[in-house]
């Protein structure tokens, strides 16, 4: 090791406070990484689009790509969900934090535990429904008969993402500049 560097602590040493710090950047790193599979399908998705459009030109038009895209569109708004929460791309109204900034942190605190809170009933409805399905063996009522519980897994996909961003946002409430409205991040 060079002798102007740092030396990495210990993890042994490193009091458990730190490990609790360092929980929140996990988790938002798992809902961006449930982002990520979201968007490797939103790349994936255009190309059953071309082919139907291909097919439908010959004469041969596909009965399963409608079905399956918007199965797929559901899955990444589900997946991506977490991570719309992280950035910020999500409705929120900030009037109180704004006119009173001693409740920005308290409000913002309340806000992670709503998300967790929303994100757990997701989680287990949507499980709950997926299993139902499962357990009845329901399929669409359309030419490809698909089995509904894949559809439906993304709720609980979704209500997990959601979760451990709610989680993180209340181990680590996010700050926000209110003139500009803008995300800076976690406290």
């Amino acid at each position: 090791m060079p002798s102007g560097e740092p030396a990495e602590p210990d993890p042994r040493t490193v009091p458990s406070g730190a490990n609790l710090r360092v929980l929140p950047g996990l988790l938002t790193r798992l809902t961006r990484l449930l982002c990520g599979f979201s968007a490797l399908i939103a790349l994936l998705l255009p190309l059953p689009v071309l082919y139907e459009v291909v097919m439908d030109q010959l004469g041969h038009p596909p009965v399963w790509v409608f079905e399956t895209t918007g199965y797929a569109i559901l899955m990444i708004a589900f997946a991506a969900s977490g991570y719309g929460l992280n950035t910020g791309h999500h409705f929120r109204v900030a009037l109180l934090s704004q006119k009173i900034p001693a409740l920005a942190l308290p409000l913002a605190w309340l806000s992670g535990v709503l998300e967790g809170a929303f994100g757990l009933i997701l989680l287990i409805a949507g499980w709950r429904l997926a299993y139902g399905s499962w357990v009845q063996g329901l399929r669409s009522d359309t030419l490809l008969a698909v089995p509904q519980v894949w559809p439906q897994l993304a709720l609980p996909v979704g209500g997990a993402a959601i979760l451990l961003q709610g989680i993180a946002h209340t181990l680590a409430p996010p700050r926000w500049e209110h003139s500009a409205d803008r995300f800076l991040g976690p406290s």
